[in-house]
């Protein structure tokens, strides 16, 4: 009887673990359905069929308003937005470099940008094919800034990646993201500056509101190009193909711990 009772109960054990098992894997399958996510082979089909090795990172484009000058708090707001377009810009090549992309160097880059007749919006419709035959570059990349917005204690930015072949003119990445961070504040609504705020601040010598613009689109540059597959000579350009990536629009939250927190897919407006 009591090997009986032990085989059933081993039996119960197994069919409870299948359920279990099941129930997994078909939360795993809501999940990724719902967040429509695709393979990096899907996603960035193109990329891993050109192998681009030279990635140029061309000026940022700011479309984000300026308050007239009135005051001096103008000013400093206008001051502060400068400063974080130009943080948004200049940190965009590490995670490229991070992937295993070749970059110009900042002394290439600043005479080509002086040096370049074309407008940006030439250089993204039109043939760029003579910066791969003269140079050596396999794509462009083109940032624009498209606007920030504050409500209450969030700051949202909006930002459009483009990643452009130089040998066939195709887009290679084309990523519109709403990116906001909530303000830690007191009991009384003012801003409560973290650690790292101040440390950027003091290390930039800058005031904590622009560390905190800083710090969000640096964080936003990470989480986007980081998605990228890895250069073609990386080892794990091949085995990384089917890893889920992020959609062309999406809208996410960052954290005050600099962890990041997608919210949901809809289309970029």
């Amino acid at each position: 009887m009591k090997f009986i009772a032990h085989k059933n109960n081993k039996r119960i054990w197994r069919i409870m673990m299948c359920v279990l098992i099941f129930n997994f894997q078909f939360s795993i399958f809501n999940l990724l359905t719902s967040c429509k996510t695709e393979s990096r082979l899907g996603q960035y089909s193109s990329i891993y069929k050109e192998c681009p090795s030279v990635i140029y990172v061309a000026p940022l484009n700011d479309l984000s308003m300026r308050r007239a000058v009135r005051t001096t708090e103008d000013s400093l707001y206008n001051a502060s937005l400068n400063i974080a377009a130009k943080q948004l810009f200049l940190t965009a090549s590490d995670p490229l470099v991070h992937n295993g992309y070749y970059l110009p160097g900042p002394l290439a880059s600043a005479q080509l940008a002086a040096t370049e007749q074309r407008t940006g919006k030439q250089l993204r419709n039109n043939d760029i094919s003579d910066l791969k035959n003269d140079l050596g570059i396999d794509a462009v990349l083109f940032i624009t800034l498209h606007s920030w917005k504050q409500t209450s204690n969030t700051w949202t930015v909006e930002v459009e990646y483009v990643l452009r072949s130089a040998v066939s003119g195709n887009e290679l990445l084309h990523v519109s993201v709403n990116a906001m961070k909530m303000l830690s504040t007191d009991f009384k609504g003012n801003p409560l500056p973290l650690p790292e705020d101040k440390a950027f601040a003091e290390r930039y010598g800058c005031d904590l509101e622009t560390a905190q613009r800083c710090r969000l689109v640096e964080t936003l540059n990470q989480y986007v190009l980081r998605d990228l597959p890895s250069g073609n000579r990386a080892r794990q350009h091949t085995t990384e193909r089917y890893i889920p990536s992020h959609p062309e629009f999406f809208n996410l939250r960052i954290l005050n711990d600099g962890s990041v927190q997608m919210l949901k897919t809809e289309l970029y407006e």
